[in-house]
């Protein structure tokens, strides 16, 4: 037998949809609302969700230079070459530089504006 007949013997392939009305059932019960509509708002998302995901692909494919670069990410790489970054994903935030002091690129607020700061330890309110 296969690992795929072991899998089905093991979990009833009904029990998924139990999972999946039980689910429904405390989406409708939190809401408030019908189990019709908790299943029609759910139908609805997983809907909206595949059409997004069409046009992301859609997106992709009819973007030539985008296909470019991914197909340059796919191909080979020879042994000690870096792959290319990923054209898909967010490139990376810049590191901080380790030698850079604490306060830089940091606003100060000056509060209210009326606080002198005079030499020495002496401050004072106008």
């Amino acid at each position: 037998m296969s690992a795929l007949d072991d899998l089905y013997r093991q979990q009833p392939a009904h029990e998924w949809v139990d999972a999946e009305q039980a689910a429904t059932q405390q989406t409708a019960e939190e809401l408030g609302i019908s189990f019709r509509q908790a299943e029609y708002e759910r139908a609805k998302a997983a809907a909206e969700y595949r059409k997004a995901e069409q046009e992301r692909v859609a997106a992709i494919v009819n973007d030539p230079v985008l296909l470019r670069r991914l197909k340059d990410y796919w191909a080979p790489v020879p042994l000690g070459q870096q792959r290319p970054p990923n054209p898909l994903e967010a490139p990376a935030p810049p590191t901080p530089d380790p030698n850079r002091p604490p306060s830089a690129g940091r606003t100060v607020s000056g509060g209210d504006g009326r606080t002198v700061w005079g030499a020495g330890s002496r401050a004072g309110r106008i």
